[in-house]
């Protein structure tokens, strides 16, 4: 049985450990709302954008006869992981879903984060992969567009990542990148209109097509982070509860053993006077 002090010792150990959990709860909960508006900003100039460029697009098809995006070939597949820890077994199945799915296609596949890179080795999986591990699980710009020109010929792309149905359900996810924007965005072909481009139509078909592929990645990267913090959040309020749990069962066993110690003071006391009293009539 423990001794009051290794009882107290690990109170001591699941208070901390509990106060940990907290502080995690409270930054999540924060984070998910910062990300949230993250994705409404992203999404609203991604949406400016992708309205200019397909009036460039349809352009530049107008003006060579046929579809710029006929030259693009392949598929390539994109993992997006974290470099972060604390998010249950989220990043464990998005990985599996990964291997899974791209073994049964011809694909290209890149990497993103370190969390898949530790993970992979266990899996024995022999798949060929290019990795790329940023500073942080959202990279600054700079660090995206080293990504950006590696997809610039491919016709398919496919990102893994997670997704976030409610703050309790994520779920492993894929994505074309290339998807065309909402009907909205498109200019109608049977009405043409007079433009004059600066510089070069080619050289903003280039601009734009990176651009494009800048502000989804972002996008879906935002999403990623969104549904790992809601994991996050849900993984430190369960570990929280199982604190409560093993501060409850631990303040039962103190109480049970100082009730122990004070009945065996009781028979010690009763004990020696018992002694006392043998003694004194004999």
């Amino acid at each position: 049985m423990l001794t009051i002090n290794q009882i107290n010792e690990i109170l001591d150990e699941v208070t901390s450990l509990k106060l940990v959990t907290q502080a995690y709860t409270e930054i999540s909960a924060i984070k998910l709302q910062k990300i949230r508006a993250g994705i409404e900003r992203n999404r609203i100039f991604f949406q400016e954008v992708a309205a200019v460029f397909r009036m460039v697009e349809v352009a530049a098809n107008q003006r060579s006869g046929k579809n710029i995006s006929t030259n693009k070939k392949g598929a390539v597949s994109i993992l997006l992981t974290s470099n972060q820890h604390f998010y249950g077994t989220l990043e464990h199945q998005l990985i599996k879903f990964f291997v899974e799915h791209t073994s049964s296609f011809n694909t290209n596949r890149i990497i993103v984060g370190a969390t898949a890179k530790r993970i992979l080795p266990a899996l024995q999986t022999t798949l060929p992969a290019k990795f790329y591990i940023f500073s942080s699980d959202i990279p600054p710009v700079e660090e995206l567009r080293q990504l950006i020109p590696e997809l610039s010929n491919y016709e398919q792309i496919l990102v893994y990542y997670c997704r976030m149905q409610t703050v309790l359900l994520q779920t492993p996810s894929v994505v074309d990148l290339l998807q065309k924007p909402p009907e909205r965005y498109l200019e109608d072909k049977k009405s043409p209109f007079q433009s004059i481009f600066e510089p070069e139509i080619d050289e903003m078909i280039q601009f734009f097509d990176t651009q494009i592929n800048t502000l989804l990645l972002e996008q879906i990267l935002l999403e990623s982070e969104l549904a790992r913090t809601a994991a996050r959040l849900t993984a430190m309020n369960q570990a929280q509860l199982n604190a409560d749990d093993l501060i409850k069962q631990n303040k039962t066993l103190l109480l049970s053993a100082k009730r122990l110690l004070d009945n065996n003071r009781l028979l010690d006391i009763a004990a020696g006077m018992f002694n006392w009293r043998k003694n004194y009539d004999s």
